[in-house]
């Protein structure tokens, strides 16, 4: 095994720090260069219905004009895919009984670029109190 001065295995060092903070600074702002938003987020069913019936507005920016697809993980949603660069939204009528992860992906190449979840709350029913009453109560 060889043995290298001290001085060359600090610099080796050095440079690897650099190297790995060099993708990890790079990576954090194109985190932020993509969104993917939607109106309303969430969706609340009632007592009398499972599912929610929504229309959805999907929004996202760019920071390079490209074309983008929405695909979901509910199969009776289709893939969507834009046409014109500038097109930054797209209307959904969803009808659901399960939280739905959005995801945007470039049309061309198919990377994941932002993604979103719709979630369903169920809305709590009314409880209510009943008093009953003990067979041996003398009141």
């Amino acid at each position: 095994m060889k043995h290298y001065p001290i001085s060359i295995l600090y610099q080796l060092i050095g440079i690897s720090v650099l190297f790995m903070s060099a993708f990890s600074t790079s990576a954090e702002p194109l985190k932020h260069q993509v969104q993917l938003n939607a109106m309303p987020n969430f969706c609340l069913t009632d007592d009398q219905f499972d599912y929610c019936e929504i229309d959805l507005l999907l929004t996202w920016n760019l920071v390079n004009e490209e074309l983008v697809c929405i695909i979901s993980d509910y199969p009776s949603i289709p893939r969507w895919c834009s046409d014109n660069p500038n097109e930054k939204s797209v209307n959904l009528t969803i009808k659901t009984d399960k939280d739905i992860q959005f995801i945007l992906v470039s049309k061309h190449d198919n990377i994941t670029l932002a993604g979103v979840k719709l979630k369903v709350n169920k809305a709590s029913s009314r409880q209510i109190r009943r008093r009953y009453r003990n067979p041996w109560s003398l009141f």
